[in-house]
């Protein structure tokens, strides 16, 4: 069955992240002042795009063009840092029908890192008079979260990942949010991608398959807003029907998280 599943991935288009190499922690994203990077913009443009090995959400059909725009706003934060910029996620990162989900649909900074690694973001609120709260998760909890006060204060906060797998990390706010610095310290990481030992999620027609499986894996179906469809357990490769559509899959093991989009026909 691997071999069949394996033939068939190379022969059907599939909307799996390119592989890329890792790079060695310890990375930092300083969007308040790596003006090579994160010059001045008005955001994305695109459903997804990767930036310096940070992955950059904003919606499946691309509509939301001012996720990640990067303005200036100057701002020292409590341990001394100083950003002249921000980048604004401008909106949350799920809708208001489905509520808070720990697998963002929307505006949301996204990469993935193998083994134990610590996530520290420097943040303020996008807007002058109203707390705003920042999540970190792996897709299934949340690793940390904090809130800032109605003044907007900038806040510093650290997320732990204790696992020794490979698992995408999402960072995205519950409004609008402004990120001046994100760093991740202690594990290696592969962004906007697939690691190379997790499993491969792709569709074909109406068949969605999972491949790659050698441990008990729990495989998850969301829709698009971030509704449960299904859930499922298996210890090997598997396949399921799925009506026409945009669906989230993620697979949890312990060798880690993959979470990926496909489209059924």
């Amino acid at each position: 069955m691997k071999k069949t599943l394996l033939l068939m991935l190379m022969a059907v288009m599939s909307i799996a992240f390119t592989v890329q190499a890792q790079i060695t922690l310890p990375k930092t994203w300083d969007f308040g002042n790596d003006t090579v990077h994160w010059p001045l913009n008005s955001g994305t443009g695109v459903a997804d795009k990767t930036i310096d090995e940070l992955g950059l959400y904003g919606k499946a059909d691309g509509s939301i063009l001012n996720m990640g725009a990067i303005t200036a706003a100057a701002y020292t934060f409590s341990d001394g840092y100083a950003g002249t910029n921000r980048l604004q996620l401008n909106g949350s990162g799920y809708t208001s029908s489905t509520g808070f989900v720990t697998l963002p649909t929307q505006r949301y900074l996204y990469f993935d890192v193998a083994g134990k690694a610590d996530v520290t973001v420097w943040f303020r609120s996008g807007s002058n008079s109203s707390s705003r709260t920042v999540y970190v998760t792996n897709g299934a909890a949340v690793l940390a979260q904090a809130t800032t006060d109605a003044a907007g204060t900038g806040v510093i906060f650290t997320a732990h990942k204790t696992t020794a797998g490979t698992e995408r990390i999402y960072i995205y706010g519950d409004s609008a949010c402004n990120i001046y610095k994100i760093t991740v310290n202690g594990a290696t990481m592969a962004t906007g991608n697939s690691a190379k030992n997790a499993t491969k999620i792709f569709a074909s027609g109406s068949e969605v398959y999972v491949s790659g499986i050698t441990a008990p894996t729990r495989v998850s179906v969301y829709s698009i807003n971030g509704t449960l469809i299904k859930n499922m357990d298996s210890k090997s490769d598997v396949s399921f029907h799925l009506s026409s559509g945009v669906y989230l899959i993620n697979t949890r093991s312990d060798k880690g998280i993959n979470a990926q989009k496909v489209v059924v026909k």
